[in-house]
Order: C-alpha cells, then sequence, then structure tokens
C-alpha cells in the first residue's frame, strides 16, 4: 500500500513536468512557425539559440542564422524572399 501510493504520487508528479514541458514547446513552436520554413520540430533550435520571437529572426543576420542547428541557406534565401514580399 505505502508503495503504491509513492508510485501514484511519482506518476502524477512526471505527468505534470511533462504537462507543462509540453505547453511550453507548444507556446514556443506557435510563436516562432509563424515563419515560413520554421515547424515544429526545429522551433526549438531557435528558441535554444535566443530567437524566440519572429522579430528576433527576421532582424538577424543571414551569418548569425546559419549558425542555428538545422538552418541551411536554402531556408535563409526562403525567409528573404519571403520578407522580399511582405
Amino acid at each position: 500500500m505505502f508503495f503504491k501510493k509513492i508510485l501514484l504520487n511519482t506518476k502524477r508528479n512526471l505527468l505534470n513536468i511533462f504537462s507543462k514541458e509540453t505547453r511550453e514547446h507548444s507556446y514556443r513552436c506557435e510563436n516562432l512557425t509563424s515563419i515560413p520554413g520554421i515547424g515544429t520540430k526545429n522551433c526549438n533550435n531557435f528558441y535554444e539559440a535566443g530567437y524566440m520571437t519572429p522579430e528576433s529572426i527576421i532582424s538577424a543576420t543571414d551569418e548569425e542564422l546559419l549558425t542555428i542547428p538545422g538552418v541551411g541557406i536554402s531556408f535563409v534565401k526562403k525567409l528573404r524572399k519571403t520578407l522580399g514580399r511582405l
């Protein structure tokens, strides 16, 4: 009985932790995926590199963007082309 109670409490705590992380990740991605070329898979790379808003990504230089894991010249070209249309 005692161990069952500990296991249930541990399970609840873990679910709360993962739920909180999922909500934070969703907010990050919702904010950054408004930029063409940034999807839910790579939005964390931008966030962890310090680009937490679309504006920060748009104002970054090509060289700065190319230092982010998963970002290549094709993304930078697509971003600049899209911004040229706005």
